[in-house]
Order: C-alpha cells, then sequence, then structure tokens
C-alpha cells in the first residue's frame, strides 16, 4: 500500500520524451564491475543494475564508458566501451535488462583530459602533458589537477565534441534512453565554465557565453546525429567555492554565472540540469557533500558560502543552488547529495527541485524506492555514511550490504531444506546472519552474552559520535529485522558446547568478534605513556 508521507517523491515525471515513473534516480557513480572482452558485461554488473531496476527506482543514470583510446598498460578500473557493434549488443543485454523493471536509464559521457596522475596506481587515460582551457593547476591530494595542463586546442576541442557525438549514436543504439553529460567536479567540461580554470582570450574564455560554447556545441552535436528527441541531461555545478585554498569565491564559478549558463543550455536544447557544487582541492566533495565535514570542516562553517546549505552537515547541501537554478528554467532540475527521504520530500513540495538522486543508499539497499512506495521505512537497510562503496578505483563494496559486487544474484531464495540454525554473538556480523539465515526460512537462535545487541557498535558511536556516520540504525535496524522474522534473541546468555548441544543445530555461526591486539610501537609499554590505552 502506498504511504502518503512521501506523496511528492512518489510522483510520476518526465525528462524530454523519457516517462519516469517517480522521481527518484539513481546517480551515475561508477560501480566498475565491468569485465573486458566477451565478458565485458560481467554477471557482475548485471546483478548489479538489475537489484536497483528491480527495487524500483524511477530511472538509472549509467556509469561513463571509456571514450578515449586507453593505452596498453593501463590498469582494468572496470571500463566498458560502446564503440564497435559488438560492444553495442553487449550493452544492450543490460538496457533490456534494465527495461523490464519500467526503469529508463541514461548514461553519462565526461572528459578527463584535464586529469593527472595523482595516487599510486591509478594512471588515467594519459594526456602527456594534460589537456585544460588554460594552464592553471592546483595542488592538493585530494583532487586530480596537480600538474600544469597545456592550453587546449579548437581542433582538439572539435575532436571531443565529434567522439561524443557518434558515441551518442552508439548508446541510442544499445538501448540508452538518454545522455548525461557531466559539466560539473573537475572534469573538462566544468573547467571551460570556471573563470578559475579558464583565462583563455578565444571564442571559448572570458564571458558565460564564452565558456558554455564547448558544451553547448557538444549539446548540439549530440543532439544532431543522435536526435533532437533524444534526451540530454547536464549536470553543473551551481558554484565552486575556493575557500579552502585562500581564492576568493569571486574568482570562481558563482551562482550567478551558473543561473546564466543553465539559461543557455535550456535555449541550446538541454532537457534536464543536475546541480553539484564543487571546493577547489576537494573533487570528492562534488558528489560527497558530508565528506567537507569529515573528519572535520576543513575551515570554520561561519566562514562556508551561504549558498552551501548547512543543515545537516552535508546532507541536501546543494538544495539551495539547485532551488536558485530551477527558478531561472523550464526544464526538469535534480540535485544529488547525501539525500533521504524526508529531506527530498521536503526540496519536492517546496519545488526546490523535481527529482532526487541517490547512490549510496541504494547500494545499501536497492529496494529503498520499492519500501517507501509500501510505506515500510522501518524495513530500509541504511546508509551509514561510511563511503567504503566510494573509493575512487576499484571494486565498489559495502558495509551494510555484503551481496554488493558479487556474482550472486541479491534476491534472498528461501532455503530448500529448513534447518535449525545457532548464531554466537550479537554484533553486526551475527545479527546480519541471524536476519539472512531466518529470511530464508530457517529455525534462527542468536546468543549474546550481553544484555544488548550491537556488539562494539554503541562503542564506535560513543567515539565517532552520530553526525558523520550513523552506527546506532545500524544496530536498529538489523535488531528490528531479526524480530521481524522471527529469531530467538537470548540476551545476557554465555553459548558454551553444552547450551548448543542441548540444541542439536543443524549449522552453527561463531560470531563472537575480533581480539583486540597492542601495536608494536616503540615505547607503547612505558608507564609514563598515560595515552596508551587510545590505541586500542
Amino acid at each position: 500500500m502506498t504511504t502518503n508521507k512521501f506523496e511528492k517523491l512518489l510522483e510520476p515525471g518526465r525528462i524530454g520524451s523519457v516517462k519516469i515513473k517517480n522521481r527518484m534516480i539513481k546517480s551515475s557513480a561508477a560501480a566498475r564491475y565491468w569485465g573486458s572482452g566477451e565478458n565485458m558485461v560481467s554477471d557482475r554488473i548485471k546483478f548489479y543494475y538489475e537489484a536497483i531496476a528491480r527495487g524500483g527506482v524511477g530511472m538509472i543514470m549509467m556509469e561513463a564508458p571509456l571514450l578515449e583510446t586507453p593505452p596498453a598498460d593501463l590498469p582494468n578500473f572496470g571500463f566498458y566501451h560502446i564503440d564497435s557493434d559488438e560492444d553495442i549488443a553487449r550493452v544492450s543485454e543490460l538496457t533490456e535488462l534494465i527495461h523490464k523493471y519500467d526503469c529508463p536509464t541514461f548514461v553519462q559521457f565526461n572528459s578527463t583530459a584535464n586529469w593527472q596522475k595523482v595516487q599510486p596506481g591509478f594512471k588515467p587515460v594519459p594526456h602527456d602533458p594534460p589537456r585544460g582551457p588554460s594552464p592553471v593547476r592546483v595542488v592538493s591530494e585530494m583532487d586530480q589537477n596537480n600538474e600544469m595542463p597545456d592550453e587546449i586546442t579548437v581542433a582538439e576541442l572539435q575532436a571531443i565534441t565529434e567522439k561524443m557525438a557518434s558515441a551518442a549514436v552508439n548508446a541510442r543504439k544499445a538501448g540508452f534512453d538518454g545522455i548525461e553529460i557531466n559539466a560539473a567536479c573537475t572534469h573538462l567540461f566544468h573547467a571551460f565554465l570556471s573563470p578559475f580554470w579558464n583565462k583563455r582570450t578565444d571564442a571559448y574564455g572570458g564571458s558565460p557565453e564564452n565558456r558554455t560554447r564547448f558544451l553547448i556545441e557538444t549539446l548540439q552535436a549530440i543532439k544532431k546525429q543522435a536526435g533532437q528527441d533524444y534526451p540530454v541531461s547536464i549536470i553543473i555545478n551551481g558554484a565552486e567555492f575556493g575557500n579552502l585554498i585562500g581564492v576568493d569565491n569571486s574568482e570562481c564559478l558563482n551562482l550567478s554565472d551558473s543561473t546564466v549558463i543553465a539559461r543557455l543550455l535550456q535555449s541550446a536544447g538541454a532537457d534536464a540540469i543536475q546541480v553539484r557544487s564543487i571546493w577547489l582541492t576537494r573533487h570528492d566533495a562534488s558528489f560527497l557533500t558530508d565528506h567537507i565535514y569529515f573528519p572535520e570542516p576543513p575551515i570554520p562553517p561561519k566562514y562556508f558560502p551561504k549558498e552551501f546549505y548547512q543543515g545537516h552537515r552535508g546532507a541536501g547541501a546543494n538544495m539551495l543552488l539547485a532551488a536558485a537554478i530551477k527558478k531561472e528554467v523550464t526544464i526538469p532540475v535534480m540535485t544529488v547529495g547525501r539525500l533521504d527521504p524526508e529531506i527530498s520530500e521536503m526540496m519536492l513540495e517546496q519545488g526546490m527541485v523535481d527529482f532526487v538522486c541517490f547512490t549510496r543508499r541504494l547500494i545499501a539497499d536497492p529496494e529503498f524506492p520499492n519500501k517507501i512506495a509500501a510505506g515500510r521505512l522501518e524495513d530500509i537497510a541504511p546508509c551509514t555514511s561510511c563511503t567504503t562503496c566510494k573509493k575512487m578505483f576499484g571494486h565498489r563494496r559495502c558495509r551494510i550490504n555484503a551481496t554488493i559486487g558479487t556474482d550472486e544474484s541479491y534476491i534472498v531464495a528461501p532455503a530448500q531444506r529448513k534447518k535449525k540454525v545457532v548464531v554466537v554473538g550479537g554484533g553486526p556480523a551475527g545479527m546480519e546472519a541471524a536476519r539472512v539465515a531466518a529470511m530464508r526460512g530457517h529455525d534462527v537462535t542468536l546468543f549474546e552474552r550481553t544484555r544488548k545487541l550491537g556488539g562494539l557498535l554503541p562503542i564506535a558511536a560513543t567515539v565517532k559520535g552520530l553526525e558523520i556516520e550513523d552506527l546506532p540504525s545500524l544496530v536498529n535496524y538489523l535488531k528490528g529485522q531479526m524480530v521481524k522474522n522471527g529469531v530467538d534473541i537470548r540476551l545476557g546468555k554465555k553459548a558454551d558446547a553444552s547450551l548448543i548441544e542441548a540444541l542439536k543445530p543443524d549449522v552453527v555461526v561463531l560470531a563472537t568478534g575480533g581480539v583486540p591486539v597492542m601495536p608494536e610501537i616503540p615505547g607503547i609499554d612505558r608507564r609514563n605513556d598515560a595515552d596508551r590505552s587510545l590505541l586500542l
């Protein structure tokens, strides 16, 4: 039964010619579960996207394919291609799978010509030297713009535009319902939009109109080749902030510029706009707005720009930027950034946005939208914002959803034979084992020698607080799911061999946790090292 609490969130919508059953969109953060060659569209990537589509999300923004020719020694971080007929046929299998669930899907295009090597083991598609709108750089361990780029030529810009237009034709053949252009973060398109990065004096620099020219030419080339009816959504930074490195925000892309850019994009044929924000030297904070507060704000919050909403420590941080841009255009506007159902519904009710975007919450629980629609909020597995899933390179993992990134279906199937299961330990591992076993139909008993569930999570929550990682929500969720699925929970009961033998279980799961160890640090055993206990 549909709840009225999230009426706006569940309303159907539209982007261009594409109908969307609700206002929830999976943003295009990469999963990197792709294979290679004949196995490019791996079972792993199919299970991942099918689970999200089956979970009821309105639309999926697919991660970007590799549009540039990689070097032979490029490590495989999970790229895919849509260059050849064989590529198109393989990717079509995935889009058809997604479409089975009444879920359209767009594919993202971007250019990282201005990125450089910044982390050991990471080698982006090289541009030697890198290319940017102007020879401008910042030095930061948290960003990809550390080296001085050469000024990219007009011919190189035209080549990128043509490549994306051709790729859009292939994307349509592969079954994608539209294109998303990433002109945010620290990608090349954003570098052209930003007066901080763009110091050009030709037709691609200076005024907002000139700085938007490269993006508009690419947008229009895509429309010309793939079809005027083929929707194109564009991500832009509503503002760029320089505070962290002492750069005045007036030298960066500001909200006034972005509203002009949004109007230009609408006039040029854009069908939707997603609004983010970016801090110079902090690429991650463009899509992980809560990261700017971790482990503590890099500057006092009182010096944060007023356009960056601070009401929930990064959750919904882009809402004021999105609302300002929505006032200037008639095409749909969306935003992203640690959103939850309540914040999302509020933004939709107040007309601040037309759609809301999620990824982390859908990783933690792909059934998140269906559970909202059914009013089963207590059954939603919480995202604790640990960002394990957001490591920049390699396969994604999740502390909540152990199935993510595996070669197994995400469906918890009934067991063929009911068994008696004993779980020893009421920490998160034991609770999860008990939950899943009970969901499969087993008779489950859980023993916890203390009077409380959660293991060390309550202590961790005391140390970390509730503002960065919401660990108590995980304990409450797992406890509620165990109760709902009929787990016999026995607190204050130490499970010894005789007790377990008396139950005659078919399976015993030992989830008694790790053993604390003392790190090998010279001098740690001295009596005058009063703070050594903090290291345990």
